[in-house]
């Protein structure tokens, strides 16, 4: 009894290793005949290997498609995060000329004040006020 199952066991290890080295030759190209029968045979009789390789491995084209996914997600990311750093620096810069525009402003407020105050003062004062106050400044 054990013989026998030692035999099976034997004939289905040489079976396995014939399908492997079919699979590994027609996978290489060199199961390639012209009688396309023949052909077909040997592609059903390699089909377990390249199934069985096919699950335990991944293609170099679709590992390449998931790489340049992957690369193209950090790309994003890093390009995401450098353009949102911009962003917020761009609006600070913003934020601080609003603030200056706003102190400007004040300025120009402040000086259009002091002007009508001094207009009101120059039209009040008398002729010989005027001639001294332009002595003072301009020099007699």
């Amino acid at each position: 009894m054990q013989k026998m199952f030692r035999r099976w066991l034997i004939t289905i290890g040489i079976i396995v290793l014939v399908l492997i080295i079919i699979g590994v030759l027609y996978e290489n190209g060199v199961l390639d005949f012209e009688w396309q029968g023949l052909t077909m045979i040997f592609a059903a009789l390699a089909a377990p290997y390249t199934i069985v390789k096919k699950w335990l491995e991944k293609d170099s084209y679709s590992q390449g498609i998931e790489d340049k996914y992957e690369e193209l997600n950090r790309q994003e990311v890093k390009h995401r995060t450098e353009t949102d750093i911009e962003i917020k620096e761009k609006e600070l810069k913003i934020e601080e000329l609003e603030i200056e525009i706003k102190n400007k402003e004040k300025e120009v407020e402040r000086i259009e004040h002091k002007k009508k105050e001094v207009k009101k003062k120059v039209e009040q004062m008398s002729l010989d006020e005027l001639q001294e106050e332009g002595a003072n400044y301009f020099g007699s």
